[in-house]
């Protein structure tokens, strides 16, 4: 009936309308994305110099017309002299990170000063921070006034003597605004043992959480200081307490 072929004549009409805006839509996410390449690129000349850079560039080349392996493969692969391939269980760990979109970067320490090699979405939506602002660059700008230079310390620490960590620690923003970071810092090796890189995952926590888990840790560190009597005493004493009230009193920040 007439009805039919109008309401279809219709239906087409508004078809090629919607095609016509995904279209208009794709082609400006592209040229956005052909300037975000070309400025990463000049990033990346920048920091390494033409001579240096121009291997990692014509592997982007390859990989985006389907002739490279993963991305994540060049950031543990390419990196300063001895970089090696990590070994599959903590390749393991990247991918199952990844497709859980955490936060989180990777860093290359056979580079100076342990520079950012990869950066998750996850990171760059927790910070603020552009990835061309944070690639080459050492972990510390997040640090500010109300940082804990001990939590600062140990992080150090564990990446001098390449161990894992996990801290709580106050961190900035690109704003200025803070957060408390959960951070768990693990050495990744390879087949051999030998650290290839560090990763460092972020968990912004509340500062009710972030509170407990520096007191826990706080009395785990004077506990040994502790007899072995004294604390047998103190155990038997609390499985005789009452059970204490809930409402715990919140401890504010002394920074």
């Amino acid at each position: 009936s007439e009805t039919r072929r109008a309401r279809n004549r219709e239906h087409a009409r508004r078809s090629r309308c919607r095609k016509k805006l995904i279209i208009e839509s794709l082609q400006q996410s592209l040229v956005a994305y052909q300037e975000e390449n070309k400025r990463l690129r000049q990033f990346v000349r920048d920091k390494l110099g033409d001579a240096e850079a121009a291997p990692r560039l014509e592997w982007c080349e390859a990989r985006s017309k389907g002739e490279a392996t993963d991305p994540m493969d060049a950031c543990l692969t390419t990196g300063g002299d001895g970089a090696r391939m990590i070994n599959k269980y903590d390749y393991g760990l990247l991918e199952a990170l990844k497709h859980a979109r955490r936060s989180f970067v990777i860093t290359d320490p056979t580079l100076p000063d342990n520079p950012i090699v990869f950066a998750s979405g996850g990171f760059l939506s927790l910070t603020g921070y552009k990835l061309e602002q944070v690639l080459g660059r050492n972990c510390r700008f997040l640090q500010g006034p109300r940082t804990d230079a001990r939590a600062v310390g140990k992080i150090r620490d564990a990446i001098k003597h390449g161990k894992d960590v996990q801290i709580v620690l106050l961190n900035y923003k690109i704003d200025s605004t803070t957060f408390w970071n959960h951070f768990f810092i693990a050495a990744l090796r390879d087949d051999k043992g030998e650290v290839v890189n560090f990763l460092g995952v972020q968990i912004e926590v509340s500062e009710r959480v972030a509170m407990g888990i520096l007191q826990e840790a706080d009395g785990r560190a004077k506990a040994p200081e502790k007899g072995a009597a004294v604390q047998a005493a103190a155990a038997a004493a609390a499985a005789k307490l009452p059970p204490k009230a809930s409402g715990v009193k919140r401890e504010r920040d002394a920074a």
